[in-house]
């Protein structure tokens, strides 16, 4: 299920993780979809290198889900026209799931 409800932009799922992006208030989710014991995350990272990226955990088992936006400032505000990569994977770091997108709304 999505978090918040309401339309995203992106979408993207791997093993026991769901990625979610609204590029309008660059919010990024992140969803633990399996109940495998470990904590799905996601890290997202501007193609500028000079640019801070984060990474985050959805941490309470199957179901739950983590996000952050623009709203909370800093690295959490997405450069309009910037180029974005997602690491996501929610099976332990055995291989994860990689999606790109250009946040141009």
């Amino acid at each position: 299920m999505p978090p918040g409800g309401g339309s995203w932009d992106h979408v993207w799922s791997g093993s026991g993780v769901k990625v979610y992006v609204k590029e309008r208030g660059d919010i990024v989710s992140v969803c633990d979809t399996a109940a495998n014991g470990h904590s799905a995350w996601t890290t997202v990272d501007r193609l500028n290198p000079d640019i801070e990226g984060y990474k985050m955990y959805a941490r309470g088992g199957k179901g739950t889900c983590k996000s952050h936006s623009a709203a909370e400032g800093g690295r959490y505000n997405l450069a309009e026209g910037g180029q974005y990569t997602l690491n996501f994977e929610g099976r332990g770091d055995s291989g994860g799931s990689v999606a790109g997108f250009i946040n141009d709304h």
